[in-house]
């Protein structure tokens, strides 16, 4: 399989394992008071256990101290974990209160950020078919939230900081990989990897002291917190190693396209959750109100497309 066709499909493999994910989070993250923060703080242990191994296998052996401790390498790293941490924070306080359908979605508005940073911050101005993207963003919001989304004001301020942070974490993702490439040697893909190995594994040591915390509550950690947290690392830690990949192989414009795609899966999988009756993941829709979901799903998608493609 070239690296083309291997990118495509671990850009869509990461759609379907992040749409895992969230339902994963809503199911855990629900079912107590302080439930979602602590799957946050206990996943992201458990990642940064399962990546330090990781990391030191793809660190080549003749690596020099000098060239690993980089600025440009850690500085990258640690600007990529840090907003990536407050985009998740936010996420998952708004799963424990809408439906993953609800929100992944809109998580797509995530190019709006990147347009913003684009043209203020770069200083590089959209051009037409860019802006039409960006109202077909907020099209497919609007539709969103007259389709019974439920999605309130201060939910939607919450969920663009949430973009924000995700954007200039894949804009991080991208400097981490140009940096190690440039410092190591590494090829592409082995450097997408190691990128990813060492953020999970900063963000370990991150959570160390919120960990220490939880088990300082009046009701510590349970075997079955540390099972959620389990389940919950298998599918984001999929969906990461994915994209991770993808923007090594194919950039982060096309991973960003095929990223997209996990609006519609969300919506899907929420549709065949609701039937087979676990409402207390996905509640119940009519036929009219999944039309008006599949509809914004699928303009959110068209938007990232036409966007990006006028980005090339």
């Amino acid at each position: 399989m070239n690296s083309l066709a291997f990118g495509v499909a671990a850009g869509l493999a990461c759609a379907l394992f992040s749409s895992i994910s969230y339902l994963v989070s809503r199911h855990h993250g629900t079912r107590r008071p302080g439930g979602s923060r602590r799957l946050l703080v206990l996943a992201h242990l458990l990642m940064g256990l399962a990546c330090l191994p990781i990391a030191w296998l793809l660190i080549p052996a003749e690596t020099t101290a000098a060239a690993f401790f980089s600025w440009r390498v850690w500085s990258a790293c640690f600007v990529s974990t840090g907003s990536y941490f407050a985009g998740q924070a936010c996420v998952f306080h708004l799963l424990t209160r809408s439906d993953a359908s609800r929100l992944s979605p809109l998580l797509g508005l995530k190019i709006i950020a990147l347009a913003g940073i684009v043209s203020l911050v770069l200083q590089q101005p959209l051009q037409p078919g860019q802006w039409l993207a960006v109202g077909l963003c907020g099209a497919a919001a609007v539709l969103l939230q007259r389709g019974g989304a439920g999605v309130t004001a201060a939910a939607l301020a919450l969920l663009a900081f949430a973009c924000i942070c995700f954007a200039i974490a894949d804009l991080g993702i991208v400097a981490l990989i140009d940096a190690l490439e440039a410092a190591l040697p590494l090829s592409r893909l082995r450097a997408g990897s190691l990128a990813l190995a060492l953020t999970y594994v900063l963000g370990g040591v991150f959570v160390l002291p919120l960990v220490a915390a939880e088990y300082t509550r009046q009701r510590p950690p349970t075997g079955r917190d540390w099972l959620a947290a389990a389940e919950y690392s298998a599918a984001w830690l999929t969906a990461m190693m994915a994209l991770y990949a993808c923007i090594a192989l194919v950039g982060v414009i096309l991973s960003t396209i095929l990223q997209s795609t996990r609006g519609v899966m969300s919506v899907v999988l929420g549709a065949v959750l609701s039937h087979l009756g676990w409402h207390e993941l996905e509640s119940r829709v009519d036929r009219g109100m999944f039309t008006k979901r599949v509809i914004a799903a699928i303009m959110m998608t068209a938007a990232i497309a036409t966007y990006l493609w006028n980005v090339r």
